[in-house]
């Protein structure tokens, strides 16, 4: 009676039991998860560190690069700092060039007419720059 009885709870399903327990035993079971749960974890870190050593050159080339910048910035800013003082050079030569030409054909000029004074040249000078519009 007690078979029957046990037939029918199986046959009606309140104790229906694993199929996988029934063969390979409920430790098992757990193993087999665990096990799972070990190879998964494995890979997700494996692939975890892979992107950390790939972010970590990235930042390496992008520190790299943003060195050449600042290196290529402060070379540009002496390269104009130079050029700036080169072209007031430039402006501070022609002006003497300019004086030094003036007083050379002055001084060619009294050598030519000695009756050309200073005060004659600077009026002939002022007439000819208040002359002209």
């Amino acid at each position: 009676m007690r078979e029957l009885e046990a037939n029918q709870d199986d046959q009606s399903g309140e104790s229906v039991k694993d199929p996988f327990d029934e063969v390979m035993g409920n430790a098992r079971r757990e193993e087999v998860m665990e096990s799972i749960k070990s190879v998964v974890t494995a890979d997700v870190q494996k692939d975890i560190n892979a992107e950390i050593e790939e972010f970590a050159k990235e930042k390496e080339v992008h520190a790299a690069q943003e060195a050449e910048i600042e290196r290529k910035t402060k070379e540009l800013e002496s390269e104009t700092l130079k050029l700036q003082e080169i072209r007031m050079d430039i402006e501070n030569q022609q002006g003497n060039i300019t004086l030094d030409a003036v007083i050379s054909t002055l001084a060619q000029l009294r050598q030519k007419d000695p009756s050309l004074t200073p005060e004659i040249i600077a009026k002939a000078i002022v007439s000819t720059t208040t002359n002209n519009p």
